[in-house]
């Protein structure tokens, strides 16, 4: 069944440890619209819980402020102490490459490491990083072009 894409609901994504990056994401995500943040307990089997004594919080949701009509989006950064950072990379869109030269200076102060500019910020305007665990991060400008892409 094909059918247009609708953008993306969530992102569920695994650290080693939250302690590592709560500060991090605490500073980054608000800056890009996840204005709201809650905390909850991921089980072993994926499970979503209210935390408790029992049932500490290890993982925390930043999602947006909840427009009517439409479900919220969301980002829960998760603990999972098995994990380890890979080459997978999440682009977060920002409005402009005036934004992008606002963000290299302040990306250093929030904690990120390896901030490096693409090769050719005319042709592909991003900012590539990684938060304190080694997650690969990126801030990207495009423009649309005549195919949409």
């Amino acid at each position: 069944m094909a059918s247009n894409f609708l953008g993306f609901d969530h992102i569920d994504l695994r650290v080693s440890s939250l302690g590592a990056v709560e500060k991090f994401y605490d500073a980054l995500l608000p800056m890009l619209g996840l204005t709201r943040k809650k905390y909850s307990h991921v089980d072993a089997n994926g499970e979503w819980h209210e935390p408790s004594d029992d049932k500490p919080y290890n993982a925390a949701e930043y999602y947006e402020d909840p427009k009517s009509g439409t479900a919220a989006l969301f980002i829960g950064v998760i603990e999972a102490p098995a994990t380890r950072p890979t080459a997978s990379r999440i682009a977060f869109r920002v409005a402009s490459r005036t934004a992008l030269e606002g963000w290299e200076r302040d990306l250093a102060s929030l904690g990120a490491a390896r901030i490096e500019p693409s090769a050719d910020m005319e042709a592909y305007p991003a900012i590539f990083f990684e938060d304190p665990a080694g997650t690969c991060l990126e801030l990207c400008a495009r423009r649309p072009t005549a195919g949409g892409q």
